[in-house]
């Protein structure tokens, strides 16, 4: 069992250090993204994660920069105000006494309206790139996604702990 642990996560990390390295060659790479956590649309970015595996032309090149400086959520300004709606969260069940759930409530869903509108953007953005990519090339994206699925579906194989024996039964 072991061995077959580690022959898969060598597959996998293979195939991982595979994509990562075309992604490094400056003419597969788009621009980075800007802010946030891997950015709308980048390398592993919402919508089109293997996009660094893909090879564009000038001409989508500069799309692609264009679409990534457009505007966009300020995501450090909503990063801050979720850190303070948290904190706001933290302070209200510190405080001695009966909580007011509502307010929590009301503070959750100040949250997850500020996920939604980052969502949002990200997928807009996913969807900007999708339309300037020939055939060619998401179906290359495809194809690699397809065989990333597939290997963490080995990986779960060779990993999965055995069944019980009562379930084998």
């Amino acid at each position: 069992m072991m061995k077959k642990m580690i022959l898969a996560a060598t597959i996998v990390g293979g195939m991982a250090a595979g994509f990562s390295g075309q992604a490094v060659a400056a003419h597969h790479a788009p621009p980075p993204p800007p802010g946030g956590c891997g950015g709308p649309g980048g390398p592993g970015g919402f919508g089109m994660p293997f996009l660094g595996n893909v090879q564009l032309t000038s001409a989508q090149h500069k799309k692609l920069k264009a679409i990534l400086q457009d505007s966009h959520p300020d995501f450090r300004a909503d990063m801050d105000k979720e850190h303070k709606l948290h904190q706001q969260i933290q302070d209200l069940l510190a405080t001695p006494g009966k909580v007011d759930e509502s307010q929590i409530v009301g503070l959750q869903q100040q949250i997850a309206q500020i996920h939604q509108l980052h969502e949002a953007a990200r997928l807009q953005t996913a969807i900007r790139i999708h339309d300037i990519l020939t055939t060619d090339q998401l179906n290359q994206i495809r194809e690699t996604q397809d065989k990333v699925a597939s290997l963490h579906e080995q990986l779960r194989a060779l990993t999965a702990p055995p069944a019980p024996e009562d379930a084998k039964k």
